[in-house]
């Protein structure tokens, strides 16, 4: 529910901002139609307002599957009469305790841990705050990563997701300050070898929007995920939020790894 995440797809869909009955309505659009990004969002979100927004997909859809609201959460779905709508479960997002990410203590995080010190170990490295004067060898960094991945996933969805999100991640480290981004680097032997990336959600979660690493380098994921959730700018926060898997097997292992909470 952050414009960073709309901002960051505008040259995959267009946006559509509307007011419906004093609720902001945000529609997104492609070659296979019209669909919301996310529920009415504003006061009180009526029947009649949900039939408007769905009229308003009908008009551009017709009968066609796509019409639907997406990232409706689970406190909301009494708004939306089982009778008249059919549900399906997007998927989960992964919330961490942000101290137990930074410390790392204790039998659970132990292989963690172990990982941590290996890079700390054997590299002479920096972690420092992002500039725009870093972009394309992030961006460089990111292509590699990409490729590397692709050779092991064969999944068509995590490839195409591979490729589009170099354009997401142009656009959001092009423009983090305007974004209110909190973005850090870590460098060794004056490269850039893994940087990330995130936003507040509220006052008690902050969000990591991405994380990329030289997987080349042991250890570094880990290092560069554990050195931002010790960060003196997160540090106000009790949860990191590393969003879904995309239904995705290796994602998903990595993910519950880290042992959400």
């Amino acid at each position: 529910f952050s414009f960073v995440t709309l901002f960051g797809w505008q040259d995959f869909f267009e946006f559509d901002f509307k007011v419906i009955d004093d609720n902001l309505c945000i529609f997104a659009q492609h070659e296979l139609g019209r669909f919301m990004y996310l529920p009415p969002l504003g006061g009180e979100l009526k029947s009649e307002t949900i039939e408007q927004c769905f009229q308003v997909m009908v008009d551009v859809n017709g009968a066609k599957g796509v019409t639907r609201i997406e990232n409706v959460p689970e406190e909301m779905l009494f708004l939306f009469p089982k009778d008249q709508y059919l549900f399906s479960l997007k998927g989960y997002e992964y919330c961490y305790e942000r101290e137990g990410i930074a410390r790392l203590e204790g039998n659970k995080y132990k292989t963690k841990r172990s990982s941590y010190n290996q890079f700390a170990k054997n590299n002479s490295s920096q972690y420092v705050p992002y500039e725009k004067s870093m972009l394309e060898e992030c961006l460089s960094l990111y292509k590699t990563w990409a490729e590397s991945r692709a050779l092991i996933y064969e999944d068509d969805i995590y490839r195409q997701m591979l490729e589009e999100n170099e354009k997401v991640q142009q656009l959001t480290l092009e423009y983090y300050q305007e974004l209110e981004l909190t973005a850090r680097v870590v460098v060794v032997n004056n490269k850039i070898m893994a940087y990330t990336a995130g936003f507040e959600i509220n006052k008690d979660i902050f969000c990591i929007l991405f994380e990329i690493a030289d997987l080349t380098m042991k250890g570094l994921p880990v290092f560069i995920f554990s050195k931002f959730c010790q960060d003196n700018s997160l540090e106000r926060y009790r949860f990191i939020n590393v969003m879904d898997d995309f239904e995705l097997a290796n994602i998903k292992k990595t993910k519950m790894s880290f042992h959400p909470s």
